[in-house]
């Protein structure tokens, strides 16, 4: 009895064969190419570090011997200067190095250097005060003392270079032989791959591209009825999705047509905005100078506030418009949230006071500095201030809470809490307050909360909306720490 394997199974176990090998291969490349990095990390970022921070110690120890015997020469105070300079070099530079001594060898050497440049120090100090005090012949034997000090410590410094330079030359040679294996083992899987991509492309050529051609040639023998039937049946059906397909990627193209004319719909409107802007600020301008001229009476008086008053509310609007379709791009620099915060309330104090609203601040410390933009985080505070005084329309109490915090896969984030006491925001209204011009306000233009969101996001934060525990509304920020602030080095 013979045993028929259909289609499918040889497919895939041709497949699963070709995936093992490709998988098992790929899984090493990854798993050696990890270790190969931190191998070359190792080199690149200890030893040349090292290697550069000796050289700089040479180089110093070079200068220091010239310009001390400049000093002697013509008794100019700017050597002297120089000279401090340089042993500054040197020491910063012997910290720097000693972490990167990876061998008692190289820790023993650097300790000698170090013995030997103290007591070069106190020398050169003595030849100074000897040459000041006009013994010139006493300083000149100290001097010749401190010239083969300073021979003696640029041997040492090219030793301990020295060591360096072998030490790369063998993790050199230790990569190049690691780089040579993983060649080899790319080798050897490569025929693996090749074998079995041939043989998948026989079972596909003639166990499946041969018979579909034949089916649609309109040849009635073939080789696997029962599999290539089956996908004659599904033709019909393909061909039906695809018909819709095609339908729905129209009406696709016109809504992006539709999406486009309303962005050019946009800038124009942002355009006339901006001309807007300008007379507006003249018409403003020449009505306070009639106030100012005009003898009013008390209802012409109260005509002119109301009209100065309205200008000003649709000179917000334009501006708040103009922010949202133009945003400005943010200026990070180092600062802490915290410092934002106080900002924000000595900006709002005196209406906080006239509303006899209380402001509690919850923090243990200043937030860590971040990179942010002080000015626009501050906007984004005040704007959401200016929402819990006007939601709560009277005395009443607001809390902003400050901690460090951890959110994944963002990591640790600074986050800043603004809860009130007024009414709050029902459920199902809490994420429509960030859409663009929804407001619930009788004079409100509905940009405030979506332009504060986007200047969080844009620091790659969030702005969200929760209830209070005492029921108002609570609004919270999270702004993601930078790579210096999580503990890295970056950023300067």
């Amino acid at each position: 009895m013979r045993l028929h394997v259909s289609l499918r199974l040889r497919i895939y176990l041709v497949l699963g064969l070709l995936m093992a090998v490709t998988v098992g291969g790929g899984s090493f490349m990854l798993w050696y190419g990890t270790r190969l990095q931190a191998f070359f990390t190792n080199i690149f970022e200890r030893q040349m570090q090292a290697l550069d921070a000796g050289m700089r110690m040479e180089s110093s120890l070079a200068a220091q011997r010239g310009f001390l015997t400049y000093y002697s020469l013509d008794f100019d105070r700017h050597w002297l200067t120089r000279l401090t300079e340089q042993q500054n070099t040197f020491e910063r530079e012997m910290t720097r190095v000693r972490a990167f001594a990876s061998d008692e060898t190289a820790r023993q050497l650097l300790n000698e250097i170090e013995a030997g440049f103290v007591r070069l120090t106190v020398e050169r100090e003595q030849v100074v005060a000897l040459l000041d005090a006009g013994r010139r012949n006493d300083a000149v034997v100290i001097h010749a003392g401190a010239r083969r000090r300073f021979d003696t410590l640029i041997t040492k410094c090219e030793t301990f270079l020295e060591d360096l330079r072998q030490k790369l030359e063998t993790d050199r040679e230790d990569g190049i032989g690691r780089m040579s294996l993983v060649n080899s083992m790319a080798l050897a899987f490569l025929p693996f791959t090749l074998i079995l991509g041939m043989v998948l492309t026989l079972v596909l050529s003639r166990q499946l591209l041969g018979p579909i051609r034949r089916l649609a040639m309109g040849e009635d023998h073939l080789v696997a009825p029962d599999e290539v039937a089956a996908l004659e049946t599904r033709m019909h059906g393909l061909l039906e999705r695809a018909v819709q397909a095609r339908a729905k990627l129209e009406k696709s193209q016109a809504t992006l047509l539709a999406t486009e004319r309303l962005a050019g719909v946009g800038k124009m409107a942002a355009g006339v905005a901006h001309s807007i802007r300008n007379p507006l600020t003249s018409v403003k301008m020449r009505l306070f100078s009639l106030q100012r001229s005009l003898e009013l009476t008390d209802n012409q008086s109260e005509d002119f506030q109301v009209i100065s008053e309205e200008i000003k509310h649709l000179d917000h609007i334009i501006q708040n418009f103009l922010e949202y379709a133009r945003p400005p791009k943010l200026t990070l620099k180092r600062a802490s949230p915290s410092e934002v915060t106080d900002d924000a309330l000595t900006l709002l104090k005196l209406r906080l006071d006239a509303q006899r609203v209380s402001v509690d601040v919850e923090r243990e410390n200043q937030l860590q500095q971040i990179l942010i933009d002080p000015e626009q985080l501050k906007e984004v505070l005040v704007n959401l201030l200016s929402n819990s005084l006007e939601a709560m329309d009277g005395p009443g109490r607001i809390t902003i809470a400050e901690h460090d915090g951890f959110i994944e896969p963002t990591g640790r984030v600074a986050v800043i809490s603004v809860s009130d006491t007024g009414p709050g925001v029902p459920e199902a209204e809490r994420e429509h307050v960030f859409e663009p011009f929804h407001t619930t306000k009788q004079e409100g233009t509905g940009l405030g909360l979506p332009i504060a969101r986007r200047i969080v996001a844009e620091h790659g934060g969030t702005l969200t909306l929760t209830q209070a525990k005492g029921g108002g509304a609570k609004f919270t920020i999270t702004l993601p720490f930078d790579a210096q602030s999580q503990g890295g080095a970056r950023w300067q």
